[in-house]
């Protein structure tokens, strides 16, 4: 009975690193120029989770991630507010990070995508 605990607790342990393995393989494949810039991505993506914890525990207060950020009424501002708790919620999960670190290097269009909502979120957190 404690082997098949054991293996079961080794096998979330190698399931949780593996999205986080893919990413960094995805890093190092195909040509030397694609590895350049899926590496200018990845650490471009990298800096974007790390703000993003930053933020979360900036605004930390009463359990709520954005909680001490400006309260405004406008719809805009809520939806706003929403997408910063999602990205809350997202660095926060290292499976949902690595797996978007992936489509983040890898589709220009998400990319793009991704770098907007970013400077969205940077006009609400600062």
């Amino acid at each position: 009975e404690q082997k098949v605990k054991d293996q079961r607790a080794g096998s979330r342990t190698n399931n949780k690193d593996t999205s986080t393995m893919l990413a960094a393989k995805a890093v190092h494949s195909g040509s030397s120029t694609s590895c350049e810039k899926r590496q200018k991505y990845s650490d471009s993506y990298d800096g974007y989770v790390s703000t993003f914890q930053l933020w979360e525990r900036k605004f930390l207060g009463n359990g709520d991630a954005a909680s001490n950020v400006e309260p405004s009424s406008s719809t805009r501002q809520s939806r706003r507010m929403e997408i910063l708790r999602g990205c809350f919620c997202g660095a926060r999960n290292p499976k949902v990070a690595a797996a978007l670190k992936i489509v983040y290097m890898d589709y220009a269009a998400l990319r793009l995508a991704g770098d907007l909502i970013f400077k969205l979120m940077s006009k609400i957190a600062k």
